[in-house]
């Protein structure tokens, strides 16, 4: 479970510029799936970044954009669904790209034990 130091970069800083919710680097390792059955996949992948509406992952190949998938292995063995947003190279050299996600049922599906404040939300079916 990803745990996060005492010190809060995100306290005190002002929320109406940030797309849904603060941003937080990490480093969770989980495996990806699509959930298309004509192209199906099951691989491993780092989430580098997540926040309570997605997240971004460090993957080993490009995906196109609004392919579902689901990542599974997170906290207390559960899964979620997203589908992609965007697709960057990570670089010529470097054999992987940095997939964007958004989570089909926003959440502090990361295990995040203190989440900045503007995680929170009273929206149905939104987990904290």
């Amino acid at each position: 479970m990803p745990r996060l130091s005492n010190f809060s970069p995100w306290k005190n800083r002002p929320t109406a510029d940030l797309r849904g919710g603060t941003r937080i680097p990490c480093e969770i390792r989980l495996t990806l799936m699509t959930l298309d059955s004509a192209h199906p996949f099951y691989e491993p992948c780092l989430v580098v970044l997540v926040n309570p509406q997605g997240c971004g992952v460090k993957f080993g190949r490009p995906l196109e954009i609004g392919t579902r998938v689901r990542l599974e292995g997170l906290h207390a063995k559960r899964s979620v669904t997203a589908r992609v947003v965007n697709c960057i190279s990570l670089g010529e050299y470097e054999k992987f790209w940095l997939l964007g996600l958004a989570l089909d049922e926003p959440g502090n599906v990361w295990g995040i034990e203190e989440p900045p404040e503007d995680w929170n939300t009273n929206e149905p079916g939104y987990e904290r």
